[in-house]
């Protein structure tokens, strides 16, 4: 797989598909975003392909303990007061690498992917 890839987005439906090759996860308020765990490091895109893993720092670290080649789609979020809190994740992806650095020691993101297991 090459950086940067097309994202699966959401479409709007008159009414939910069903059958056994269908799954569903939950719309969070955040950004999307692939994580690409590499041999020596971790790159994070925006839907756009953009590369912004100076504005979310603190995953790429944490997707430093996954297995190289491992790659997740799915959406940075910030809570803040328990919430998710789409302001600061909008705060958090409009700032510079040394903001954004600030803004994680208060309110670190997290990753939030879909999992599917079995068949």
């Amino acid at each position: 797989m090459e950086f940067p890839v097309d994202v699966a987005l959401a479409e709007l439906v008159p009414q939910l598909p069903t059958g056994p090759r269908w799954w569903y996860e939950v719309k969070m308020d955040g950004h999307r975003t692939v994580l690409w765990r590499l041999a020596d490091t971790v790159r994070l895109q925006a839907r756009s392909g953009r590369d912004v893993t100076g504005s979310w720092m603190d995953l790429a670290v944490a997707g430093m303990a996954l297995p190289p080649g491992v790659v997740l789609d799915g959406e940075a979020v910030v809570v803040v007061d328990g919430k998710v809190s789409f302001e600061a994740a909008q705060s958090r992806a409009a700032s510079s690498p040394a903001r954004a650095r600030q803004l994680a020691e208060e309110h670190p993101a997290l990753l939030i992917t879909g999992v599917r297991t079995g068949s």
